[in-house]
């Protein structure tokens, strides 16, 4: 320790009292990863105890002195029938903490953020100042609360004597591993990297830099490397339903969980949960306390950290995939001994492609080679380019499955109606009214259900495993989540033969947009728009532009958003943003879109009370609330009855 930059720095701080705790502890309990709020000294007073400052264990006795940073953990056993002590906790400014003396101070040495622990050569006089400045402190006078400061820089020069008389040495904070533990404690909340420097006093750049050399990663995917290993043992270790879940590791949305947990883990929640897989090979160790498993005891703390929730009504949900039946397992069997049984044609030795499922050769069929693809069983393909590859398709297909049923609009709006679609297209107000004769697979989308339906093409979510079974009943196309309407529009028409009509619906939705995009920029001007929507009285969520009308006032008007949405939810790319009810006026724009409850959950006790009738927007009668489940999809009907809302909404 460079005793002459410690004592500097120390001369130089504005030091305050932030709180004094008087805690007394007997033997059986514990204190597990409490976090420190604030740089602090805790003061044994009677008693022994076994005491963890991130993961440095020390064994102290009476009049034992520790000091530890802001954002350490902190976890205390006591050794003995009682423990006593008291909690100093403090802030320490510097002026002008920028200039070049003050930064080369604090690189070679930062004293309110290190950790070192002693026992003083003279206690009673330490004691004394403690015992002192909480008296004064428990006072609610002024003049008192001055005269427990002015004891602290008493205590603090004692303190400094007797550590340099001792030359005690000190032990610089681990960042990196404070960072992870809070990580690993605080996956499910919102992180961001700006808010972690802030917490560990650091900066940033040099926050991020540190943590991605140690770790191999960088912040952003080690939270969402734990958030799927804490995914994939619920699982496999609980009957708790996927949204459910997904809410527990940090996602709201279930379309945007499914397709984090795809990308991560290589197969969709339900087809993970059903193969039974446990993970043996986490990438990511979690870090415990060196005395107890830690545990979420915090300076703050939210209600419903690690809590089940029942399950909900009206959940915008994927299919989960079901174990196939007996039947189902038998004709696909068959399926497949028949694929294997083609054999190449005779005239250049070109196979009948293997997930078409056919009798005997190609060349028995009068399949014969097409300058768009190839003909099987007299039907004409061509090869689409699919997010899972190459796959082998009718040129104009008639018997579309739909799994992804949230993509049925596109189908829809290309003059297409499905045979079969999953539940997510039924529960969209905007077009189940042209379903017909569509049949609702659900959300379980059996293999032998779809079997019946009889596909000549299948669209799925983009989960491999599951796509290699539908494959074997039809050719299956892959869709990823997330694409924006215009080119997951001309994706469909090239799968489906109806290009023109693709272009014709992008023509005609430019239109509109161009018609009515300078009437709402001219009314809105600077103006900022906010998305939300809620579940539960504690948390409220905004969203970015993709559903909930964001991708029209956004990405199509391009309005403005209040800046911490455009950071959290849009350019980060995550799509929604949660918060606290007190974090509202915050989020909220000059206009406000409130999309329908996800849940069961009463939505007067989010939008109603104080912190929201005092928002512009409610002063000035700028809410507007659509409660139609249609209004989170992004598929071009959709799009068309949310773009009406939206004019009819903002244009008087």
């Amino acid at each position: 320790m460079n005793w002459d930059d410690h004592i500097e720095l120390w001369h130089r701080a504005n030091v305050r009292i932030l709180d004094i705790r008087r805690k007394t502890m007997r033997f059986g309990e514990t204190l597990r990863a409490y976090r420190l709020p604030a740089s602090g000294f805790l003061y044994t007073t009677r008693g022994g105890a076994r005491i963890g400052l991130d993961g440095t264990e020390y064994l102290t006795e009476r009049f034992h002195i520790l000091h530890g940073g802001k954002g350490m953990c902190l976890d205390i056993e006591p050794l003995g029938e009682l423990l006593e002590y008291d909690l100093i906790l403090y802030k320490a400014t510097l002026p002008d903490p920028h200039r070049r003396e003050i930064q080369s101070l604090l690189e070679r040495e930062n004293p309110f953020s290190i950790q070192y622990g002693f026992v003083p050569g003279h206690p009673l006089v330490l004691y004394d100042r403690v015992k002192q400045m909480e008296l004064y402190w428990r006072q609610s006078a002024a003049l008192e609360k001055l005269q427990a400061r002015g004891i602290l820089y008493q205590f603090i020069y004692e303190l400094l004597r007797q550590l340099q008389a001792q030359n005690i040495s000190a032990v610089k904070p681990d960042i990196v591993s404070q960072v992870r533990r809070y990580i690993d404690e605080r996956y499910t909340d919102p992180l961001t990297l700006d808010d972690l420097a802030q917490l560990f006093n650091y900066s940033a750049r040099n926050l991020s830099r540190l943590f991605k050399q140690r770790t191999g990663y960088s912040l952003i995917d080690y939270t969402i490397r734990l958030r799927m290993d804490q995914a994939q043992a619920m699982l496999v270790g609980t009957e708790a339903a996927i949204q459910e879940i997904a809410e527990q590791v940090g996602y709201k949305d279930r379309m945007y969980f499914n397709r984090i947990f795809k990308k991560h883990v290589g197969i969709s929640p339900g087809r993970y949960r059903e193969s039974g897989q446990s993970r043996t090979d986490r990438p990511i160790p979690l870090s415990r306390s060196s005395i107890v498993p830690a545990a979420a005891l915090r300076y703050t703390r939210t209600d419903n950290h690690y809590q089940y929730k029942r399950s909900r009504e009206g959940e915008l949900s994927m299919y989960r995939s079901a174990k196939p039946s007996l039947a189902a397992v038998m004709l696909l069997c068959v399926a497949l001994l028949l694929g294997a049984c083609q054999t190449a044609s005779t005239n250049g030795g070109s196979q009948t492609p293997a997930n078409s499922i056919s009798g005997p050769t190609a060349a028995e069929n009068g399949s014969a080679q097409t300058q768009n693809g190839s003909v099987v069983n007299g039907t004409e393909t061509v090869t689409y380019a699919a997010v899972n590859g190459e796959v082998q398709i009718p040129k104009n297909p008639q018997r579309i499955v739909a799994v992804a049923g949230a993509y049925v609009g596109h189908l829809l709006a290309l003059g297409i109606q499905p045979v079969g679609a999953g539940g997510e297209a039924f529960d969209n107000n905007y077009i189940n009214g042209q379903l017909g004769e569509v049949e609702n697979i659900g959300e379980d989308a059996s293999l032998e259900k779809i079997l019946e339906l009889e596909p000549d093409l299948i669209i799925v979510w983009n989960e491999p495993e599951y796509i290699a079974n539908l494959s074997k009943i039809a050719p299956t196309v892959a869709i990823d989540y997330g694409t924006p309407v215009r080119e997951q529009m001309r994706e469909f028409g090239k799968m489906t033969g109806r290009e023109a009509q693709a272009e014709a619906w992008i023509a005609a939705w430019d239109r509109k947009i161009d018609e009515y995009k300078p009437e709402i920029t001219a009314a809105l001007a600077d103006k900022t728009v906010s998305v939300f929507d809620a579940s539960s009285a504690k948390e409220v969520y905004a969203y970015g532009n993709l559903g909930r009308a964001g991708d029209i006032l956004y990405r199509e008007f391009q309005l403005k958003a209040p800046p911490i949405i455009q950071k959290e939810a849009i350019d980060s790319g995550q799509g929604w943003a949660r918060l606290s009810l007190e974090m509202l006026p915050e989020y909220a724009g000059d206009y406000i879109f409130i999309s329908g409850w996800t849940g069961n959950a009463d939505p007067e006790a989010v939008f109603e009370g104080p912190i929201w009738d005092n928002l512009p927007a409610v002063k000035n009668n700028r809410v507007f609330r659509n409660d139609g489940r249609g209004f989170v999809y992004s598929d071009p009907l959709s799009l068309e009855a949310q773009l009406e809302f939206v004019v009819d909404s903002l244009l008087p």
